[in-house]
Formats: C-alpha cells, structure tokens, sequence
C-alpha cells in the first residue's frame, strides 16, 4: 500500500465504525439507554463480582463524576445497585441487579442482530480474513 492510500482507508474506517455507532444507538433505544450505560452494564457483567465506582470509571475512561451520572440512571431504572465497600467506607460498589442482567442479555440479543446487518453480506472467509486485519490494526497500539 502506498502512503496515499491510507488517508482513504482511513476515511472508510471511520464510515464503518459511525454506521456501527448510529445502529448500535438504535438498538439500544427501546431500552432507554444510551451506548455510555450500555458500556457500564458490560464492565460490571465482565467483573462479576460488585465493583468500585472509580474502577468503573477508570474502565470507562471517564471522570468519576461521569461515572456516578451513569450509575445514577442505571440505579433508577433498577438496572445496577449500590452499596457501601466493607473495605472503605468512603468507597461504594456497584454490582449488576437481576433485571439488569436480564436487560444486558437483551441488549446482547439487539447487539448480535447489528452485527449480523452490517457483516452478513461478507462471505465467512471474508469475515474471518476482517477479524485477523482488524485484529492486527488493534494488537499494535
């Protein structure tokens, strides 16, 4: 590949990757929740035990105070729960509800039919030779 032609690969990247946000919005809409708290559902699923806000912050690469905004609208939608740290005091653990792990494997559900809209029309070879470029592209940073 020439240095000229990176710009335009790059463009194309990003085109892919504003089409999986858009529909990935979309998805998550009859859910009420935005790709931010989608995000959190999936730090504290993959944790698997409650989680300190900061640690959730920190794997969300936002500010705390982001963080509790998005803990506050999941607690009222009865998605996630809060309570103290038996090791601190000062710090409070997050952990997934029920209905919050119910509402995750939905969101999971819309998140696979996504991604069967935006890829199905490659061919398996060519979807598995995309996973090992991409793979590659992101191994690197």
């Amino acid at each position: 590949m020439h240095s000229g032609d990176t710009p335009n690969l790059a463009d194309a990247f990003m085109t892919v990757a504003r089409r999986i946000r858009h529909t990935h919005m979309n998805a998550l809409e009859p859910f009420g929740l935005n790709p931010s708290q989608s995000r959190a559902l999936h730090v504290l699923a993959r944790a698997g035990q409650p989680v300190r806000l900061r640690v959730l912050a920190d794997h969300l690469r936002i500010v705390a105070r982001s963080a509790t905004d998005i803990v506050d609208s999941l607690e009222d939608a009865g998605l996630v729960e809060r309570e103290p740290d038996p090791a601190d005091r000062r710090a409070v653990l997050v952990s997934l509800t029920d209905v919050g792990r119910t509402r995750l494997q939905a969101i999971d559900a819309a998140r696979r039919d996504v991604a069967v809209e935006l890829f199905d029309r490659l061919d398996p070879a060519e979807r598995d030779e995309l996973a090992r470029i991409v793979n590659k592209i992101t191994e690197s940073w």
